[in-house]
């Protein structure tokens, strides 16, 4: 997101020819000065391509908002499709002295004290103004793919995965900072691997004890996602707070830093979706990974219970993981990539020879059929299931489901228990077993031969 408004005001700034009107720039560059103690204002209107990454967060917020109130109001760069009002907010208590050369870190980043507990895993002690530097400096950053849980929202027609923030925490974490009586707790970070320039991403010097991140190492948050916001909201209301943290260090593949995750998962109640989705102790979960990498549901699994239309969801993990799991009962890996490739191959037809139903217009189909509906995906992967075992070319699922009346109207959906007395979908389908095969009966009734079954 932030790179689309980085090229939307570049595009704004060269059609506008907002730098050819020095009265307007003046303007900008007062008032950020005076507000905020941005001094680098000119550099960015003579250079938007170079000064505009290099921007913090909240720099270009302010910069952004300014352009936009002098361009009358381009809805291209309105700040508001962007970020969030607490954001927005924030930024505006934002004065860029905080911001200086001295708020950045550059590699190679030694620490001292460090303890080695196991394989790839270190214990260290980190002040909350080097956790800042490393947040300013691209170094620490948030990977959704490893959060306790996230939400989608869609911002400027576009939907983006962000952490779940319970602001209420982040604002007693605030104010206990500022208070100085906040508890001493551990977050924990996972430097990813394959992002050195060069050899390990962490190296331990046993006799020193030290710990050195090395050029180019990133580092994901895996756990403190609310601290950490916490930390950023008291440094910016002061700057010279003194605070440490414990931080377990991890070198982990994402995979195992995810299993890491749900083991600390079970210790603060979540969804269980999302536990699932982390665990991935089945073979059926390295299936339901396939799919959401290699195939057309990529970014449409859901780690929550119910996905949302809105947000380009179609399925929810725990509908398609556990009935691969019931279904293909997979025994071995191999297997599970046999498996996978089938199905990457049968969502592959069903989606793109079906589009309007379930990629351009999902919402719009979903009135009135029930074809998109969450529920469904027990049936296709049940389906899917047959077709497997009969060496059906996976093309042919966009056929054999024809036997099949969506509409919300069928009185089928009601009497299985799919739909309540008002045509709204019941939702329990995958906690009781009775309601769950009543829907895979449905597709198990497709004649493969081409007419449905009489049951």
């Amino acid at each position: 997101m932030r790179s689309i408004l980085e090229n939307n005001l570049i595009q704004v700034l060269e059609q506008t020819g907002l730098r050819k009107f020095k009265d307007k720039v003046e303007e900008i560059k007062l008032y950020l000065l005076t507000n905020y103690e941005m001094s680098n204002v000119q550099g960015i209107f003579n250079d938007p391509k170079g000064k505009l990454p290099k921007l913090d967060d909240r720099e270009l917020l302010l910069f952004a908002e300014q352009v936009y109130f002098k361009t009358h109001h381009i809805d291209e760069i309105n700040i508001e499709n962007f970020y969030h009002q607490r954001e927005i907010d924030e930024a505006r208590q934002f004065t860029a002295n905080i911001f200086k050369e001295e708020q950045f870190i550059d590699y190679p980043i030694e620490i001292e004290n460090a303890s080695f507990l196991a394989n790839d895993t270190y214990s260290v002690t980190l002040n909350i103004q080097t956790i800042n530097k490393l947040l300013n400096s691209g170094i620490l950053y948030y990977d959704a793919e490893l959060q306790r849980e996230t939400q989608k929202v869609r911002r400027y027609g576009i939907v983006i995965e962000q952490p779940k923030l319970i602001q209420k925490n982040v604002d007693e974490i605030t104010e206990h900072l500022l208070e100085g009586s906040l508890a001493v707790t551990t977050l924990w970070f996972n430097a990813m691997p394959k992002t050195a320039i060069s050899g390990n991403e962490l190296e331990f010097n046993p006799k020193k004890r030290t710990l050195t991140i090395t050029n180019g190492t990133r580092i994901a948050i895996g756990d403190g996602f609310h601290r950490i916001t916490g930390i950023q909201n008291a440094l910016t209301i002061n700057p010279d707070i003194q605070f440490n943290f414990m931080i377990i260090l991890t070198n982990h593949a994402k995979k195992k830093a995810q299993t890491i995750q749900a083991q600390m998962s079970k210790g603060t109640p979540i969804s269980k979706v999302r536990v699932e989705s982390l665990e991935g102790s089945r073979l059926a979960d390295t299936v339901v990974q396939t799919l959401k990498e290699e195939s057309d549901l990529q970014g449409k699994v859901s780690d929550n219970p119910k996905p949302v239309l809105s947000h380009n969801e179609l399925v929810s993990y725990n509908v398609l993981a556990s009935t691969i799991d019931s279904e293909f009962n997979i025994t071995t890996r191999i297997e599970a990539e046999d498996v996978g490739e089938y199905l990457v191959e049968v969502f592959n037809n069903l989606l793109g020879r079906m589009p309007e139903e379930f990629l351009l217009n999902a919402q719009e189909v979903s009135k009135k059929s029930l074809i998109n509906a969450n529920f469904a995906f027990i049936g296709y992967v049940t389906l899917a299931k047959r077709m497997y075992e009969n060496n059906i070319k996976p093309r042919k699922i966009v056929d054999l489901i024809k036997q099949i009346d969506f509409s919300r109207d069928n009185h089928l959906w009601q009497e299985i228990g799919v739909l309540d007395g008002q045509h709204r979908i019941t939702g329990s389908y995958m906690e009781k077993p009775k309601l769950n095969k009543a829907i895979k009966d449905v597709f198990n009734n497709i004649n493969l031969d081409g007419e449905m079954i009489k049951s």
